[in-house]
């Protein structure tokens, strides 16, 4: 296999299918402002995820609420996230009130409401 297939493979792979985000759509976006390649935007956020992994999903964050073609997306996600989390923790607490029993203070659905 050459070395120009396997790149024509990565390239492939970062652009995704057409006109659909892989995450947020900074990379997309990012690319559309520049008149780039999506796949060279997803290539350097990788690498840099790699070395300085905290930094750059916090930047990918900030990029994601900031640039107006991505600020949808990046709310919905954070808002499905939050009710995933909630229903956990409520899950979480109801097994614990499970374990050890209630403490006579109503049901376990009233301390999380």
């Amino acid at each position: 296999m050459s070395a120009d297939c396997v790149f024509d493979q990565i390239r492939e792979s970062l652009n995704g299918r057409p006109g659909q985000p892989i995450v947020f759509g900074v990379c997309k976006s990012l690319a559309e402002r520049f008149e780039k390649e999506p796949w060279i935007f997803r290539l350097i956020a990788i690498v840099m995820a790699v070395f300085f992994t905290f930094p750059t999903v916090v930047a990918y964050i900030i990029l994601g609420f900031v640039l107006s073609e991505t600020e949808h997306r990046t709310r919905q996600f954070f808002a499905g996230l939050t009710v995933i989390i909630r229903e956990s923790l409520e899950k979480l607490g109801n097994a614990v009130g499970d374990i050890f029993g209630s403490s006579g203070h109503g049901s376990s659905k009233s301390r999380y409401y």
